[in-house]
């Protein structure tokens, strides 16, 4: 049986089962924003995080954040054990004010244990600003590498935002798995059989069983080519930005690992302003140029299919 629900009414009863978890009104409401973004967008990362008190993290621990080696141009942001979106919400608006001030910022975050979310979300906030913007997220043992069972990778997403098309900037918003954990909780929620070719059991047999998918590990999107993405990604995220590393080889399956146990997660945002290399201005008219070639090449191809 299902129902609609009001977009309003959906948002107030979502930043009600975040403060319920404990969480402050302040963060609550950042997490709210993260959230909904995504289920306007039909992406898994929105309420599904729901489903699954556990991985939203609230620690009554949890400090202010700290920023750490911070200069002109970056800073790293010490997540002290509050949520994921809040430190990485946080490191993009310390990046739009110095990639503003000096034409690029580097920013990482870390000591966070929580999803970020949809980085798309991130990332159209600084390219709304006229700015290029790369966004990447390291996260826990989940992926094997190619031919292998054991989760070693995060499902390491990286988001890029391009200004300059007429109607909002151009966003290409992928994890390097072929699956992800909320993708696999949502399908399990929902009685479905994961995709073909995306995870495998503890065995390291393929599997489309959700259940079976989290006892074991996902794969990266695209054999090789995916498994060296998320590799880069990891040595971007976890490995510069202060996060916990992959290491040991006891643990073989989704939820267990260093990082897992750890409860360390890193960022990184990137962003730069084009004027570095030519007019911003100019810069958008082009990229607007391309998006409308490529616009109508695939217009051709539905008209001759």
């Amino acid at each position: 049986m299902s129902a609609t629900v009001k977009r309003e009414e959906l948002e107030k009863l979502v930043y009600q089962a975040v403060c319920n978890l404990g969480y402050s009104p302040s963060d609550a409401e950042i997490m709210t924003r993260v959230m909904m973004f995504a289920e306007i967008h039909n992406n898994n990362q929105g309420i599904s995080k729901l489903y699954r008190p556990q991985d939203m993290g609230f620690n009554p621990q949890a400090g202010p954040l700290i920023f750490e080696n911070e200069t002109p141009q970056s800073v790293v942001v010490n997540g002290n054990k509050r949520s994921g979106m809040v430190a990485l919400e946080t490191a993009v608006e310390k990046a739009l004010q110095k990639a503003k001030a000096t034409g690029f910022a580097i920013c990482g975050t870390h000591n966070t244990y929580t999803s970020t979310g949809m980085l798309a979300y991130y990332t159209s906030k600084i390219a709304n600003e006229d700015l290029i913007a790369i966004v990447m997220a390291g996260s826990p043992e989940m992926v094997a590498p190619v031919g292998g069972k054991q989760a070693v990778f995060g499902t390491n997403a990286i988001c890029f935002g391009i200004p300059g098309p007429e109607d909002g900037p151009l966003i290409l918003d992928m994890a390097t798995a072929a699956t992800t954990l909320f993708g696999t909780v949502s399908a399990k929620a929902a009685s479905q059989l994961l995709p073909p070719g995306v995870a495998v059991d503890r065995d390291g047999k393929p599997t489309r069983d959700p259940d079976e998918a989290l006892k074991g590990a996902f794969l990266a999107f695209g054999g090789y080519k995916g498994a060296g993405l998320s590799l880069v990604v990891e040595l971007l995220t976890q490995a510069l930005c202060w996060g916990a590393i992959p290491g040991g080889t006891e643990e073989a399956h989704v939820g267990t690992g260093r990082k897992w146990r750890e409860k360390n997660w890193a960022n990184l945002v990137i962003a730069l302003d084009p004027k570095l290399l030519m007019p911003t201005q100019l810069y958008k008219q082009r990229v607007a140029e391309v998006m409308r070639g490529r616009l109508m090449c695939f217009e051709g191809l539905t008209r001759n299919a």
